[in-house]
């Protein structure tokens, strides 16, 4: 438990702050685990089997697979803050698992840029991507995206190691120095707020707590340039792009009065991405705010207090987004939700006769020959 400078009755007050929301935080990554591991899965089966493939089931079922890879590591990071922070995976798990959250994070923000400029590009080159936008130029694509995440995800795996601390296994960042600065639930981007405190705390001595409590600490310098490059590669530049290809197509949208939509298809298209790029940013926000908080120096103890408070419920938030796009989907895309329907209909028609019908199987086929290429 973090220990916050100040008068006892504010270090148990911060301590019962604390371990409110490392609850919160139990109960958000368990609801996240529970809602993400089917609907990601369900939007895997149906964009993967049961819809023709076309450019948007390539670019969706991308993004499922990377959010279905962040939710299956959940359960480790509930027992872990379940357990106090104690890591009882091992060496070879502590370097996997945090650079897994790593990577699925830049695959996902990498592919909603990809989408969003897949998005401009129908309405300011038409014709360029009639010639140009294939399943097979778009696959070639997300496997880029895939190997540019797995680059920014390799600091990771190179730096988490494990120590033992106060009696208990920690999965900590090594910077090659006399302490490690441990990133107990937050294995994804920050090094913890509240192991700081208690690293100093332990290590330096209470001379130390008068400069600590000033908010005058020293961050490794490896830390800083891997939190500065992950927030900047991993959230500025990719909103800021996002923000001119919408830009661009409100402005081509209602520059040219003759402009029709593709009917109900483009804006439901279009209304989707919106909805999903904005949960993006909801969820990620708090979660990049505090890294980069954290490695500002001379911060006040007030505002350290409040970083400490905030770092499990910054990463549960940001964990919630892996469980919010396929909602999405089947709440908006209206195409989509139809064929959920038909695969559950047939799922229940498997369950309760052993063959299925004539009339069954050919609705099925025939649902299957569709070209549904402006699905969502």
């Amino acid at each position: 438990m973090p220990q916050v400078p100040g008068s006892s009755g504010s270090q148990e007050q911060a301590a019962v702050h604390y371990a409110s929301e490392s609850i919160v935080s139990v109960a958000i990554f368990t609801i996240v685990f529970i809602i993400g591991i089917p609907g990601n899965g369900l939007v895997i089966w149906v964009a993967g089997l049961k819809m023709k493939r076309s450019v948007n089931t390539v670019w969706f079922l991308n993004l499922a697979v990377a959010d279905v890879m962040c939710c299956l590591s959940l359960p480790f990071f509930i027992v872990h803050l379940a357990l106090h922070e104690h890591w009882p995976y091992g060496w070879f798990l502590c370097k996997v698992i945090p650079s897994v959250i790593i990577f699925t994070m830049f695959a996902s923000v990498f592919l909603l840029v990809a989408i969003s400029i897949d998005r401009c590009l129908l309405v300011m080159k038409p014709v360029w991507c009639q010639n140009h936008r294939t399943v097979k130029f778009i696959s070639l694509i997300c496997s880029g995206i895939w190997i540019l995440a797995f680059i920014f995800c390799c600091p990771v795996f190179y730096y988490r190691d494990t120590s033992s601390y106060n009696g208990k296994m920690e999965c900590r960042y090594n910077f090659g120095v006399d302490d490690y600065i441990d990133d107990p639930i937050n294995a994804s981007v920050n090094v913890s707020v509240n192991e700081l405190w208690e690293e100093y705390s332990a290590y330096n001595g209470s001379d130390l707590w008068g400069d600590t409590n000033e908010g005058n600490y020293s961050v490794p310098l490896a830390l800083v340039v891997i939190n500065i490059t992950r927030a900047v590669f991993g959230f500025v530049l990719p909103f800021g792009i996002m923000a001119v290809c919408y830009a661009l197509i409100v402005f081509r949208t209602h520059a040219n009065q003759f402009h029709k939509p593709h009917n109900t298809v483009f804006s439901r298209t279009l209304r989707t991405i919106v909805f999903v790029v904005a949960a993006f940013f909801i969820c990620w926000a708090p979660y990049h705010v505090v890294g980069i908080l954290f490695i500002v120096p001379n911060l006040g103890t007030g505002l350290m207090e409040s970083l400490i408070l905030w770092d499990h419920l910054s990463t549960a938030l940001a964990y919630a987004n892996s469980c919010i796009n396929p909602l999405l989907y089947v709440f908006v895309g209206q195409d989509f939700r139809a064929k959920v329907r038909q695969s559950v209909q047939r799922i229940l028609e498997g369950a309760f006769t052993e063959e299925l019908t004539s009339s069954t199987l050919h609705r099925s086929q025939t649902s299957a020959e569709k070209n549904l290429s402006s699905t969502l």
